[in-house]
């Protein structure tokens, strides 16, 4: 029989499953939300609602206190931010051209190239080349009786760029939080990210006055993609293993094609599946497979 401790440990770490997967689908679902409200308030228009309306509700909720920033805080946290900036930004501008489940993939092969970077393993190689050759597959042209015609280019740029900024996301967030408890810093991004992109919001404003109803849908937007995925996310972290992290966030592209194709009705290609599923498994599998590193 399990002891009672061992029971107590399962159900926290089944509970930080449900959390993480929670908020994965919270941001997917906010995704969709968004690109419904493109036609009113454009791309840049809701990245810039999206984000500062976030920014007002972390800063609700986590207050820094006087001196928390420092000058050398705060040359971090510039180029934080403005990767929280570059991430939404470019994520938007990618969105109104592709279909989500496309975006999503090709975003998520900024921090899994980070994560295959400098490796010498014969193994990190397939999982290298598997991302090349899902790449492939997203991105060949297609005739329109095969489902989805040529890719926008500009479109494929902005998500890559997308992952870029997820790349500067990581490195500087992994210094943020030896810096701040983790809601502070995350609260100092997104409000340093609103800062920047104020010049998308300002012009919404009037719009958002004339229709009162589809501004409390960006509202909806801010709380489903931003402040509910960072809340369950820290919750997540408190009891799984970054190795655990790692393979639940390997179903971030697929959760993105299949709410694409449940809200949005996009349709992808039988090639354009194989090429979302080969990047998700090369996630799942570096991390599977991955030097496990001793817990300090």
């Amino acid at each position: 029989m399990s002891s009672p401790a061992s029971t107590t440990e399962s159900h926290s770490q089944l509970k930080a499953v449900g959390c993480l997967i929670g908020g994965i689908s919270s941001f997917q679902i906010g995704a969709t939300l968004a690109k419904g409200l493109f036609p009113l308030f454009g791309p840049t228009g809701m990245v810039g609602l999206r984000v500062c309306l976030a920014a007002v509700i972390l800063l609700s909720i986590w207050r820094p206190t006087r001196g928390t920033l420092t000058v050398e805080r705060v040359k971090l946290l510039l180029p934080y931010g403005a990767s929280v900036a570059v991430m939404n930004f470019c994520f938007y501008v990618a969105l109104v051209r592709l279909p989500l489940g496309v975006v999503v993939a090709l975003e998520f092969t900024g921090p899994l190239t980070l994560a295959l970077v400098g490796s010498r393993r014969w193994l990190d190689l397939c999982w290298a080349g598997l991302v090349v050759l899902g790449l492939f597959l997203l991105l060949r042209p297609e005739g329109a009786t095969v489902g989805l015609s040529s890719l926008n280019l500009f479109g494929v740029a902005a998500a890559l760029l997308s992952g870029c900024g997820w790349v500067v996301y990581i490195l500087t967030g992994t210094r943020m939080g030896r810096m701040f408890p983790a809601p502070v810093a995350t609260t100092l991004g997104m409000s340093t990210a609103a800062i920047i992109l104020l010049p998308c919001l300002i012009p919404t404003i009037p719009t958002v006055l004339a229709h009162p109803w589809q501004g409390g849908a960006a509202l909806s937007v801010a709380v489903l993609s931003s402040a509910v995925p960072y809340i369950l996310d820290m919750m997540a972290m408190r009891n799984l293993s970054p190795r655990d992290l790692g393979i639940l966030l390997s179903m971030e592209p697929m959760l993105g094609a299949l709410s694409g194709f449940i809200f949005l009705h996009e349709a992808l290609s039988i090639m354009r599946w194989m090429g979302v599923l080969c990047i998700a498994a090369a996630s799942a599998g570096n991390v599977l497979t991955g030097r496990q590193k001793p817990l300090h």
